[in-house]
């Protein structure tokens, strides 16, 4: 229960930093490159709320390992004064009521430069919130700046897409706002993918990818990394064929498409959550004779469990189908745009890719 309870409250605190910096994003743009969007103060103080509510989830479970020993406050107290994941939360809280103060005094302000200061101090949230990830406690000046840059690239680039979706009021200029955000989004994107594969090797060997589905980590980032592909499909449509969709019929509402497009990176946030929570596989030995092999895994391997087991690949008929499969789903999902299917058939449709394609990957390997 407090898995998934900290799991999604770990999506949420993403999502509230990408609601936050991309209200802000738009902000510094003239309305002639922008529909119009209205967010307004009170969703703003409670996204800032969030971050400081939702971040204290991975407390919680050592809030119920010690309360009963030395009971609530003082548990509470002892983790929040004493342990360094404490130290950040109350730090982030701090901040983040700072950030809430300054919305509810300056919000109305038009200024570019109220926004700026608005940026600076959510990146300065990133920032507290990176020094308390796994890439921190890893390496301290690398993995703070990797964890900060892959982080802060994806609160820009979600953040502008959950508010175009959510928040704004018409479709006027959407072309015009393509031509901006489609550079940008590539540009967090790449950023993403880079930083991303760098806090991966923090965590494992490149040759220990595979090895690492053994363990709950893997399989949570597995299935990270499978949601990326029907993301790529909504981002073509999205950014390349909804550009020339809109020059063709100006009436056209892309807005239910780029808010499936943000439900599949909700997905990834939730993925991400998980990870947070797993012991990342720098030792696998150690971590599979403490832990055992995850639950998923043990799905699909009913062998003897071994520190020295190891992953190997031998795609084998299923396997091969299931990967057809997934290409098939995938061409479904994009081709219904084109057929004026609804956007929801292409959302299922794609949750279909990320399964058929994760069990062609598990029914190929072979554990020796």
């Amino acid at each position: 229960m407090i898995f998934l309870l900290t799991t999604i409250s770990e999506a949420l605190v993403y999502t509230c930093f990408a609601l936050l910096m991309g209200s802000y994003i738009f902000s510094l743009f003239p309305s002639d490159l922008k529909p119009k969007i209205v967010v307004s103060r009170k969703v703003k103080l409670l996204a800032v709320a969030g971050i400081a509510i939702f971040s204290f989830s991975p407390l919680l479970s050592l809030v119920t390992f010690l309360y009963e020993d030395y009971g609530l406050w003082q548990t509470l107290k002892s983790i929040v004064f004493t342990f360094e994941v404490g130290k950040s939360w109350l730090f982030l809280a701090i901040f983040s009521i700072v950030l809430g103060l300054y919305i509810f005094f300056f919000d109305k302000k038009t200024a570019s430069v109220y926004s700026v200061i608005a940026i600076i101090l959510i990146f300065v949230l990133i920032a507290i919130l990176g020094l308390a990830g796994h890439a921190s406690s890893i390496s301290p000046v690398k993995g703070f700046i990797t964890h900060f840059t892959h982080f802060a690239s994806v609160v820009v680039w979600v953040g502008i897409l959950l508010i175009v979706s959510w928040f704004s009021r018409n479709t006027e200029n959407w072309v015009n706002f393509l031509k901006w955000f489609h550079v940008m989004a590539l540009y967090c994107f790449a950023i993403v993918i880079i930083t991303g594969l760098s806090l991966m090797n923090l965590s494992m060997e490149w040759s220990a990818y595979a090895d690492s589905w053994m363990l709950s980590y893997g399989q949570s980032l597995l299935i990270k990394h499978l949601l990326i592909i029907p993301l790529i499909g909504y981002a073509f449509i999205n950014g390349i064929v909804m550009k020339r969709k809109l020059q063709k019929e100006d009436h056209f509402d892309p807005r239910p498409w780029t808010k499936i497009e943000f439900f599949i990176i909700l997905l990834i946030f939730v993925a991400t959550g998980a990870l947070s929570q797993q012991s990342p596989p720098s030792n696998l030995a150690q971590i599979l004779s403490s832990e055992g092999i995850s639950p998923l895994f043990a799905l699909f391997y009913d062998g003897t469990i071994q520190p020295s087991l190891n992953v190997q690949f031998l795609p084998k008929l299923d396997s091969i189908l299931l990967g057809t499969v997934s290409i098939c789903f995938f061409a479904v999902s994009i081709l219904s745009f084109f057929k004026k299917m609804s956007p929801i058939f292409s959302f299922i449709m794609s949750v279909l890719v990320v399964i058929s394609a994760y069990l062609a990957l598990l029914f190929s390997v072979q554990v020796v």
